[in-house]
């Protein structure tokens, strides 16, 4: 290869960083949630709103693997990194019993982000709509926190799912930045009574050419998101999918999704170098 030539897989990942951190705190922050805090502190500097890191915990062949995570909180004075996540198997299973001053393994920054709802940098609407189930609602708080730091910031707007009350995480952290929470749970025992669909529903809350829908959590949550953005005068919808990972940089073909080119015409694309932010319109729904 010519020197200063970069290989393909550079070229997916410029800003790729490897490292092993340093666990400074574990907590639970709703029924099978937890966060976990970690030094790393190339990561803490280099990642952007909606981007992943693999964490694996080393020394352990079971899991082999490491696991995708969304990005929650950045600290880049402290070189500290937080992310958020559902206990549901071996792997976080382990990961929240985990005790301070444990090492960790991580790469990244990863994915692209939510980079495709800006133009220019700036948000691409006047009304960001974030529309969140599960734990779906951990890729969007450095996108707030982006946002509501803007000279003219746009009206932000977080809506949250969840099966009941005790699913329900402290959201305070968005409420701090000026975010619009409200809430809907299954069985009504917290916020209004219903789904995430329900309360994009509402009259007035999706204004044609002012607002943009972008949205993460299960699969057919995210259906009902987009099929009610379309109905809403074809409101812009962007998701960011959580589709199961098992190298998180592209090598593995492991998460590979349906999606519609320029031309119309369906082809795969990966989900961890590709995405996760894809443009809902352009989905395989069915």
């Amino acid at each position: 290869m010519a020197a200063g030539k970069k290989c393909a897989f550079e070229q997916e990942h410029p800003n790729l960083r490897t490292g092993t951190g340093t666990v400074t705190g574990s907590r639970p922050v709703a029924a099978a949630t937890w966060m976990v805090e970690f030094t790393a502190p190339e990561l803490a500097g280099a990642a952007e709103p909606g981007q992943f890191v693999m964490l694996r915990l080393p020394g352990l062949y079971s899991p082999l693997l490491g696991r995708p995570f969304a990005v929650y909180q950045t600290d880049r004075a402290s070189g500290r990194v937080r992310v958020i996540y559902l206990v549901v198997g071996n792997m976080t299973g382990k990961l929240s019993r985990i005790e301070t001053g444990t090492p960790i393994e991580w790469w990244g920054p990863l994915g692209g982000g939510w980079a495709p709802i800006e133009k220019e940098g700036r948000p691409a609407a006047r009304r960001i709509v974030m529309a969140a189930g599960g734990i779906g609602y951990t890729p969007f708080y450095m996108l707030a926190e982006k946002y509501a730091a803007l000279d003219a910031p746009p009206e932000l707007l977080l809506l949250y799912g969840a099966r009941s009350r005790d699913r329900v995480p402290d959201l305070g952290d968005f409420e701090k930045l000026g975010v619009d929470v409200r809430l809907a749970t299954d069985d009504g025992t917290a916020g209004r009574k219903g789904t995430v669909a329900d309360l994009l529903r509402e009259k007035g809350l999706l204004v044609p050419g002012e607002s943009l829908v972008a949205a993460c959590g299960p699969r057919p949550m995210l259906a009902a998101v987009f099929e009610t953005a379309r109905k809403s005068g074809n409101t812009p919808c962007w998701t960011s999918l959580e589709t199961p990972m098992s190298c998180g940089m592209g090598l593995c073909f492991g998460c590979v999704i349906e999606y519609r080119g320029d031309d119309g015409k369906t082809d795969s694309r990966r989900t961890c170098v590709d995405g996760p932010v894809f443009d809902a319109y352009r989905l395989v729904w069915d």
